[in-house]
């Protein structure tokens, strides 16, 4: 069980690395381990086998690197990797014809699965990097063509993105990769939401934090009317954006060269929050009492008061709602129409006790002193907590922060779908 072992001294030298015993224990194990390695090394180069010859050399290799990360060096013949390198090299000869003849007939995932092992092997090998590449590029570039001629610029422009990233100078693939994006781009014009709620500038709030998301959405398809860019053109107009009409802002969208517009009306932002209200409760103060012994020896007993303090309670709701209509530049029609919401809340709890909060123990349901160190943790803790809920506006911030995520969620999940 010589693996084992050797195992179980790497444990040990993981937990304690100056171990003597164990850095002594898989010198002697590790180096059965790595002959036994060798040998099956040696095996296949009798049996011709270079694929397995070059698995097992690496295997070792592998291990005496290992134990040498320990402080270990395992005895590693210098022969054995002189015919290691020589059958490498006629596995990679092999390989390499093999791989272009795949490449002859077509068959790219097969050549490039063989060019990147050769790579993997002998990086600097003939052309096999740039014939990797090509393996890898030129179906990818036929795909974007085919989805190009099918008006699919979202496919055509991820394979032309992977052939970019792969091979920046592949045929014109970065300037169709452009072609796609710009074919394929969904401009949307984003109209002030209204209010409709009694909380007041919420719209402006939620319109700026929309704005912001969807300029800084990840989806290079999707693009934003600026705010200024929409005013310049209202004024153009002479039109007042509070008083367009759905006529209007087809026509606005249509001068901007936008693909749709964005409405929303904010239906509720409403907050409650309960009373402060109290629970006075029995409970317990722990004091020591100096007592003497028979002998004369002072000494000390715990002994507990009943005491009494008072626990509070309060807790606020908040909820927030918004409908969106994001509207087709093209048909008129409702591409989406969408009520999103989310709430927040928040609450308190705490107690006010006269005393020190160290010795104050809560009393267990039959009156007596409940002297468990959880309970009493828990006592203490209240305490310390914080008395006042969270300021109106934070949670109205929070939820506004939500609201503006979802809806561009919402507006990403609609851009997929008309542009493949």
């Amino acid at each position: 069980m010589v693996d084992q072992a050797a195992d179980y001294y790497f444990t040990a030298l993981q937990k304690k690395p100056a171990h003597i015993d164990a850095l002594t224990g898989l010198k002697r194990t590790g180096q059965q381990v790595l002959s036994s390695i060798l040998v099956t090394f040696d095996q296949a180069i009798l049996l011709n086998n270079r694929q397995s010859a070059i698995d097992s050399f690496k295997k070792a290799e592998a291990y005496h690197n290992k134990a040498a990360a320990y402080g270990v060096t395992l005895l590693f013949p210098e022969s054995k990797r002189a015919v290691y390198e020589n059958v490498k090299n006629a596995h990679v000869e092999e390989l390499y014809g093999v791989a272009t003849e795949h490449l002859e007939s077509n068959r790219y995932a097969e050549s490039l699965k063989l060019f990147e092992e050769i790579i993997s092997l002998i990086p600097a090998y003939k052309d096999a990097k740039k014939l990797a590449d090509y393996s890898f590029c030129k179906p990818a570039y036929d795909l974007g063509i085919q989805a190009m001629e099918n008006n699919l610029y979202r496919t055509a422009y991820d394979k032309f993105d992977k052939v970019y990233k792969r091979d920046a100078s592949f045929e014109d693939a970065s300037q169709i990769r452009e072609e796609a994006l710009i074919a394929g781009r969904f401009t949307i014009a984003l109209m002030t939401f209204k209010n409709g709620s009694n909380r007041r500038n919420i719209n402006t709030k939620l319109s700026s934090l929309v704005e912001e998301r969807l300029l800084n959405s990840n989806d290079p398809f999707l693009m934003v009317v600026d705010r200024e860019s929409l005013e310049l053109i209202l004024q153009e107009q002479h039109l007042e954006l509070s008083g367009l009409t759905s006529g209007s802002e087809l026509e606005i969208g249509s001068i901007l060269g936008a693909k749709a517009i964005l409405k929303g009306t904010v239906t509720d932002c409403s907050i409650s929050t309960t009373p402060l209200r109290h629970d006075n409760k029995r409970g317990y103060k722990r004091y020591r009492v100096e007592t003497v012994d028979a002998d004369g020896k002072k000494g000390y007993t715990t002994k507990y008061k009943s005491v009494g303090y008072a626990e509070y309670y309060q807790s606020t709701e908040a909820s927030m709602s918004f409908t969106l209509k994001l509207i087709s530049m093209e048909t008129g029609a409702i591409l989406s129409s969408e009520t999103v919401k989310t709430t927040k809340s928040d609450q308190v709890r705490y107690i006010k006790y006269g005393g020190e909060a160290a010795n104050l123990y809560a009393a267990k349901t039959n009156g007596l002193v409940n002297t468990s160190s959880s309970s009493h943790n828990q006592i203490v803790s209240l305490t310390n907590e914080r008395r006042d809920l969270k300021n109106d506006n934070v949670l109205v911030d929070d939820m506004t922060k939500v609201i503006a995520s979802k809806i561009q969620t919402e507006i990403e999940s609609i851009i997929k779908d008309q542009v493949k």
